[in-house]
């Protein structure tokens, strides 16, 4: 409660003045699917840009994003090239943790996802599915479209804390803080801010930031390493030990997504 006071006190200004203190905290469904080989994490990404977009969309979730990887987008990382990445928004809690029942019973989405579903077992469309469940940030409540080109990139970043209020402290860096603020300024808009809820990494804040091109994005991180802000925010011992493991992980978006 004393980070959200410290949040609602004026704070938000320094965040961006788009949303205002009443604006609702989307909750957030992201999903890693991996596939026996990038053949089929393309057929798999075909199916959900076809089915599970529009599908999602008649539930309320407007913002579906479709993401994909390979060895030169991820930064010379393989490990992520037979996934498919999910990430879908819901105005409550309530709407997201009951989504895959409500794809379940929407006849169109099971006659357009057939070829998901007709798949024999020894030959799935996919292998593993994981889920993560965050509550937006208070500065950041809604999942934003922060880039458009062909040539977009997004990083998606899981920032592990070695306990909660650790990761709250993190969470309020960004926040009263103005680390979040600093990022846009510095020209690294995000998609998305939210505090896990549940998924691997607990206790964590995960974050996606979007960039129009692989150059604008290494201008920008530039930009924030130098920037006095941050070297004097980072100094801080308030903020020390707040993040000890981060997941790193640079995407493309599908032919359908829509972000």
């Amino acid at each position: 409660m004393k980070r959200l006071a410290v949040v609602m006190s004026g704070l938000m200004v320094g965040a961006s003045c788009a949303f205002g203190a009443d604006t609702p905290r989307e909750w957030i469904e992201l999903k890693q699917y991996t596939c026996s080989s990038v053949e089929v994490r393309d057929k798999l990404m075909a199916v959900f840009d076809a089915a599970l977009i529009p599908a999602l969309n008649r539930q309320g979730a407007k913002k579906v994003g479709i993401f994909w990887t390979d060895a030169v987008t991820n930064d010379g990382n393989a490990d992520y090239n037979t996934s498919v990445f999910v990430l879908a928004s819901f105005l409550d809690a309530a709407a997201c943790l009951t989504a895959e029942q409500k794809l379940l019973a929407d006849a169109v989405f099971m006659k357009d996802a057939a070829a998901l579903f007709n798949a024999p077992m020894k030959e799935p469309l996919y292998d593993s599915c994981s889920s993560s469940v965050f509550q937006a940030f208070a500065t950041c409540p809604t999942v934003e479209q922060a880039a458009t080109s062909d040539s977009r990139l997004f990083q998606l970043r899981f920032y592990n804390s070695y306990t909660p209020e650790r990761n709250a402290k993190k969470i309020d860096m960004f926040e009263g803080g103005g680390e979040l603020a600093l990022f846009r300024k510095c020209g690294m808009p995000p998609v998305f801010f939210g505090e896990a809820t549940a998924g691997e990494m607990l206790p964590n804040l995960t974050y996606m930031l979007a960039f129009e091109n692989a150059e604008k994005k290494a201008d920008a991180w530039k930009t924030f390493i130098e920037h006095p802000e941050w070297i004097k925010m980072k100094a801080d011992t308030q903020y020390k030990d707040t993040a000890n493991k981060i997941k790193n992980i640079m995407l493309r978006p599908s032919k359908g997504s829509q972000l």
